[in-house]
């Protein structure tokens, strides 16, 4: 690998699978120290064993807990010395289909509440560690979904949506302190829960897809190194998509 990330230390929020471990593994690949921080404590730590335990920490945290998300941004900051780099990426999925009729302000409130409100507090508290590195940089997780029009997924696309709008506000409130804020899009990605529909469901979603094939991870590890890294100085507030040709239909 290049060292892109050498002497970076980042917070991957949503790390233990998928996407999030993707990212995880390219960073450590790179150079960075990595925090990972999930709900399910015991799957953290099978992924920080598998990826190498030196310059990994996982801590157990719900991003929708201000308390949880303020002290896994401390013992970041206590165990690596500082904080260069957030990605927010902890998000709810899609569970089932259903109406905005049908949707429950239970259902409402959890995806706000991981997916948009997560992200700020992610953001809120590590912005001043970040301001003081010198800079730095905070990459959005989104996804096409915030763009498009779905059937039966209203809370899971309305905060996309709200992320989206988050990064551009944030991009003009620390670009004086050399923070830049960015999104990536990801079309559809080859994550566990994607393993089980059926074949032809699988035809059908990677047919969605002018490449011809879903994304893998590490499709959107390497678009995070670029973000993450010196080489995008001058990118902020930008939403790259990462999808396959899917949004340039």
């Amino acid at each position: 690998m290049t060292d892109r990330l050498k002497g970076k230390v980042a917070i991957i929020t949503g790390g233990s699978t998928g996407v999030g471990e993707g990212i995880a593994r390219i960073f450590l690949s790179e150079g960075a120290k990595v925090t990972i921080c999930g709900r399910r404590e015991e799957l953290l730590k099978n992924t920080a064993d598998k990826l190498g335990p030196e310059d990994i920490l996982a801590l157990k945290c719900d991003v929708s807990d201000p308390i949880q998300v303020k002290t896994m941004v401390e013992k970041t900051v206590k165990k690596f010395g500082k904080l260069d780099i957030l990605v927010n990426n902890a998000g709810k999925n899609p569970a089932r289909e259903f109406s905005l009729e049908d949707t429950t302000e239970e259902e409402w409130d959890e995806y706000m509440g991981t997916n948009a409100k997560g992200s700020w507090l992610a953001s809120k508290y590590s912005i001043p560690e970040i301001r003081k590195s010198g800079g730095g940089s905070i990459i959005m997780i989104s996804s096409i979904s915030a763009v498009i029009g779905q059937e039966n997924v209203g809370p899971y696309n309305s905060t996309k949506a709200a992320q989206e709008g988050l990064v551009r506000s944030m991009a003009m409130d620390v670009a004086k302190d050399k923070i830049r804020v960015n999104a990536i899009r990801p079309g559809w990605v080859m994550v566990d829960s994607l393993k089980k529909p059926r074949e032809k469901m699988m035809d059908y979603i990677e047919e969605l897809h002018p490449i011809g094939r879903i994304g893998q991870p590490e499709d959107i590890a390497w678009a995070a190194v670029y973000l993450a890294s010196d080489e995008s100085s001058w990118v902020t507030g930008a939403r790259l998509d990462i999808d396959g040709g899917y949004l340039a239909k």
